[in-house]
């Protein structure tokens, strides 16, 4: 391997490496998560009928078999929580009475006093115990919240449920208003390798991106299912994108080419103001609605294959809904890639070497192919540098209009329910589509232009 190449893949390494530990940080940084939405929402989700002390039950085995109780980095400077507090209402609540009472030691008591007086009162249940433990979970007032641990302590049944009230009423006591200037502090601590980001880190090294929260299913098994139709609609798309620019570009630059340029220009710069998401709706209106052209299926894809069809059928049944979503792309970049690639090979044709292939009696075609396209290359590399990481992005829209099960469609779904593992590791296969890209060019570039193998020899 050229020493340059090597560089290159050591300067990405580390990068590589700093992009996926800010994602992953500020994914769980995140308010809410997919198992507050599904577990302990009352009107939704599989445990939605069942009681309040069940969802909560359900919620800490789930975070303790996804680790997300754990701390989330090998330190944090931040106002020191008791372990018991889990849920994001907790956590604002244990805030408040930080800010407003100030005393760490005094108000701890407290909190930490709360969950075991809530397991006791699930084992022997009270009239108006619910009543009470959301006075004592949203009020900030000293008064109110003494009055509902002491009812709880009057109406306790059992002797463990009246010694954890009257263990809340002594933390409620004890906690007096002072200046909030102790919360204002940051506390350090320190937390070891005991933490989400230890265990993701080690785990991703071992080749193992984590478990789907909302399939339960390895996240590297649905990023394969999914990579298979985005690969091959970005790789048919680029190909057909820059085979019709190059074309066009070598027609435009030649002689006869201004009558092409009067028709095509105009009508680039009309699709070019087109965007994608509304130009997939036109195609979806024309070309698969009853109403006009029904030529190909609106959806399936993923849901109707056979899986016994030959090849030759398979790749027929594949076309049939690979058409208009490959047909959107090309026409969303074939404008832009089109008037990049004329204007260098425009640039390149009026250059010295091309008048001296004139003047040896070359033609127009074959100077330009001959001489012009191999130095008109370095821009349109860059340019493909560029353009593969967005249509990466851009698979995103066209995959969920079309309802093809790829990267993109599968980047949506988890953003809408929260399936941080799965979104961290198709944000990760982004960036390194985009570092990939940026080598190929460096390597294409010394193809393309010979002296650059000098100036880094």
């Amino acid at each position: 391997m050229p020493p340059y190449l090597l560089k290159r893949i050591l300067y990405a390494i580390p990068f590589l490496w700093l992009v996926a530990s800010v994602i992953f940080l500020l994914s769980r940084l995140l308010p809410g998560s997919f198992a507050e939405a599904r577990i302990l929402e009352e009107k939704q989700g599989y445990y939605s009928k069942g009681s309040q002390s069940t969802r909560q039950a359900v919620y800490q085995d789930y975070l303790h078999k996804t680790r997300q109780d754990l701390p989330l980095f090998y330190f944090s400077l931040s106002p020191a929580l008791p372990q018991g507090v889990l849920l994001e209402a907790d956590k604002l609540q244990a805030e408040r009475l930080l800010w407003k009472y100030g005393d760490k030691e005094a108000v701890h008591p407290y909190l930490e006093s709360l969950p075991h007086l809530e397991q006791e009162l699930r084992l022997s249940p009270q009239d108006d115990a619910a009543e009470h433990l959301e006075t004592l979970h949203k009020s900030l007032d000293k008064e109110k919240m003494l009055l509902a641990a002491t009812a709880i302590y009057r109406e306790a049944t059992t002797k463990e449920a009246q010694k954890a009230a009257e263990q809340v009423v002594l933390g409620l006591q004890a906690m007096q208003p002072q200046p909030a200037y102790s919360f204002l502090l940051p506390t350090f601590t320190w937390h070891g390798a005991q933490n989400q980001y230890h265990q993701w880190l080690f785990q991703t090294l071992k080749g193992d991106l984590g478990v789907s929260y909302r399939s339960s299913r390895p996240v590297g098994e649905l990023l394969w299912e999914a990579i298979s139709n985005t690969f091959w609609l970005l790789l048919s798309s680029m190909l057909i994108v820059f085979f019709l620019a190059l074309e066009l570009s070598m027609c435009l630059v030649q002689g006869k080419g201004k009558y092409l340029r009067r028709f095509l220009f105009p009508s680039f710069f009309v699709l070019d103001s087109i965007p994608a998401f509304v130009l997939a709706l036109l195609l979806l209106v024309l070309f698969a609605n009853p109403s006009f052209l029904q030529l190909f299926p609106v959806f399936g894809m993923g849901y109707y294959a056979a899986e016994n069809l030959p090849p030759f059928a398979r790749a027929g049944q594949w076309l049939q809904y690979m058409a208009l979503p490959l047909l959107c792309l090309v026409l969303a970049n074939l404008p832009y890639i089109t008037n990049q690639v004329y204007t260098a090979v425009q640039s390149a044709r009026q250059a010295d070497y091309a008048r001296t292939a004139r003047a040896k009696g070359l033609s127009e075609r074959a100077v330009i192919r001959t001489h012009v396209l191999r130095n008109a290359l370095l821009p349109v590399i860059t340019l493909v540098s560029d353009v593969l990481p967005a249509l990466v992005a851009g698979s995103v829209i066209i995959e969920t209009i079309f309802a093809i099960p790829g990267v993109g469609r599968l980047l949506v779904e988890s953003v809408l329910a929260r399936d941080y593992p799965v979104l961290l590791a198709i944000v990760l296969l982004t960036v390194l589509v985009r570092l990939v890209a940026y080598f190929m060019a460096d390597v294409t570039y010394r193809w393309a232009d010979p002296r650059l193998k000098h100036r880094t020899a």
